[in-house]
Formats: structure tokens, C-alpha cells, sequence
């Protein structure tokens, strides 16, 4: 098997340095190139076709955000964008322009190698495309609950689970429900915690709906989005409180997807739609179990628009999921269940 090909952007020779090592501790990775700007990285992406680029944004000359938005528009490949927390906002207008994931400078030291380099694998796999987000499209539909207090939709809850590939594919699934939505909707998206109140700001700044970091016991809002903290874990009590819990130490992936998606039956029941979006592992799978046994609906991204078929596929072939979909229809879906349409129940589609 070829080596995975990597090309490392970045301004900074320690940071560069910090990386090469870190890469440099599997057999199975090559560091064919480092570029100190944008101009330079799009002439070695060409020269040297990489599988994975690691992606600077604050850089002299052509920042990264611009350096992104040329390669995936002319010869794409996935990006990891490596980021100050003072970056990060550029950092997630690059994740806009078709970067498929964060990686804060932070992390970038021995104890981080053996997740850095698992990134890098999964990255490697991913289909290159171009930017799903270049030709975005809101929905324009009313949703069928009362404008003013969310009628009916407040009796339901929308629990979501992301991991890698996630910001785009949220971004798409608040697009396909539009600025009229009145369900609330509750997030658990893998992250580094210092990045996800910037995920919430740039989904936020982006999206038609409000998206906020999540608060203790905080009643759900109809038109919000509530992401879940990475250092405790998100759950719905059966008051209809967000209340945080302990991280389990035994899981790898945090904030816990499962955790949320179980919590919200026990408020909800029946009126549950778990939606297991793009990501590695197969972190959701118990809770999408949860959310069925109560009654309640799950809805999986289909291959052909995640940028990582592996939580969505997990909960597939664990027969947990009802309907099978691309990102563009999961909204179309939602609206049908909460409209209380006649929808087929145990129907995988795609």
C-alpha cells in the first residue's frame, strides 16, 4: 500500500517541525512537502498531489481561508486546518470555503500523535470534492407549528450527532430547515472544546436559526440550536432542562453523542428524531438504539454526501435507523414527522 501523502502549510517552522514529527511516528504517512504561504501551497498541491493538506490560516500574503477556497475549487483534497484559538473564527470561515476539519495548535504534541495521525487516516480516505457550501439554499417553507409560541413543535426535540465533516453538514441541515423552524434542536458535535463556542458563533453567524452554546439548566427555545459542551456531557432531563454531566473517562470521543440522543426519551419519548450526521466511529449508534425502542424516528446521512460514512453507516447496519437520506432531504424529512404526516414507519431510504 502507498504511503499517505501529506503537505504540511504553515508559517511557522515549529509548528511545521511539530507536525513532521508527529506524522513521521507511523510507517504509513509521508510528509512529501511544506509550504510557508498560500501561493507556495497551491503550487506544491499541484506539483506534489497529496492525499491530506494541514492548513494554516493566518499566513503573509494568501491566508489560508483564500488558499482553501483555490484548491477546492480547482484541485480538491481534504484539508485540515490547524488554528490559534484567536484564529479560530478564520479558522471556521475556512471549514465555509470546503476545509473538512479543526485542529487547534494545541494538541499538536506527543500525547495528541496517536489521534492526529487517526485524522489523518480518515482524512485520507475522504472523496475529493469541491465545496458543498458553495451553492447554498435555504429553505423558504413555513414550518406547521404557530409562528409566535412553536405550537406543536415544542412537544418535539431533534437530537444530533457529528463528528468529522460535521460544521458543513450542520450548516446544510439548519439551510434545509429554514428560518421559520420552531423545534428545538440539540447538537453533539466532536470537538476540542475551545472550539466549539466558534463553532456556535460561525453557525450562528451563518445559519437562519440561533445557535448557542448550550447552558445548565436552561428551558429548550423553539427556533434554537444548542450545542453540547466537549468537557461534560449534554443531556435532556425529563423536565425539558439541559443539564451537564460528567464525561465518561472510558470514551474517546467527546462530547458523547450517545449520551444526548438516550436522554431526550425520557422527556420526549415518541416525539424524538435522532439524526446521526457524517463522522468516524460509530459514537450515536446507542442512542439512535434509544430513541427507536422509545418510539421515535432516526435519520441517517447517506455516503454519497458525508465526508466520513462511519457513524451514519454504524447506526445503519445496527438496524437503528429509519430513513436514509442526503443531507440536502434531511430537513424535508423532519418537516413531514413533526407535520404528523403519514410517513411509513421502518423505511430505509436513500
Amino acid at each position: 500500500m502507498d504511503p499517505i501523502k501529506v503537505l504540511i502549510v504553515d508559517d511557522s517552522a515549529v509548528v511545521r517541525m511539530g507536525i513532521r514529527k508527529m506524522l513521521l511516528t507511523d510507517p504509513d504517512i509521508q510528509v512529501v512537502g511544506e509550504a510557508i504561504n498560500g501561493t507556495e501551497a497551491i503550487l506544491k498541491r499541484e506539483a506534489l498531489a497529496p492525499d491530506v493538506v494541514t492548513m494554516d490560516v493566518n499566513m503573509p500574503g494568501m491566508n489560508g481561508l483564500e488558499t482553501t477556497a483555490r484548491i477546492m475549487s480547482t484541485h480538491p483534497v481534504p484539508i485540515l486546518i490547524v488554528t490559534d484559538l484567536d484564529t479560530a473564527d478564520l479558522a471556521f470561515e475556512a471549514i465555509g470555503r470546503g476545509a473538512l476539519d479543526l485542529l487547534g495548535k494545541a494538541e499538536i504534541n506527543p500525547t495528541n500523535a496517536r489521534e492526529f495521525i487517526r485524522k489523518i487516516k480518515v482524512l485520507s480516505q475522504v472523496k475529493k470534492s469541491k465545496n458543498p457550501l458553495e451553492h447554498r439554499v435555504q429553505c423558504d417553507l413555513p414550518t406547521p407549528s404557530n409562528p409566535v409560541t412553536g405550537g406543536h413543535a415544542l412537544d418535539w426535540i431533534i437530537a444530533t450527532a457529528s463528528s468529522m465533516g460535521g460544521p458543513q453538514a450542520l450548516l446544510s441541515l439548519l439551510d434545509g430547515l429554514g428560518r421559520d423552524w420552531r423545534t428545538p434542536i440539540v447538537v453533539a458535535h466532536h470537538s476540542h472544546p475551545d472550539l466549539l463556542p466558534k463553532l456556535a458563533e460561525w453557525l450562528d453567524k451563518m445559519a437562519p436559526l440561533a445557535v448557542r452554546m448550550s447552558e445548565a439548566q436552561q428551558t429548550l427555545l423553539p427556533g434554537h440550536v444548542y450545542i453540547a459542551p466537549a468537557d461534560r456531557n449534554l443531556e435532556i432531563s425529563p423536565q425539558g432542562r439541559m443539564v451537564f454531566m460528567p464525561s465518561n473517562p472510558q470514551d474517546r470521543d467527546r462530547p458523547s453523542c450517545n449520551a444526548l440522543l438516550s436522554s431526550v426519551v425520557h422527556r420526549y419519548g415518541a416525539q424524538s428524531i435522532g439524526v446521526i450526521l457524517t463522522g468516524m466511529g460509530d459514537d450515536g449508534v446507542l442512542g439512535a438504539k434509544a430513541i427507536k425502542a422509545a418510539g421515535g424516528r432516526v435519520i441517517a446521512q447517506d455516503e454519497s454526501t458525508s465526508a466520513v460514512y462511519g457513524m451514519a453507516q454504524a447506526a445503519v447496519q445496527q438496524g437503528c435507523v429509519d430513513f436514509v437520506l442526503p443531507i440536502h432531504a434531511i430537513g424535508d424529512q423532519i418537516r413531514a414527522l413533526i407535520d404528523r404526516r403519514r410517513v411509513p414507519r421502518n423505511t430505509v431510504r436513500s
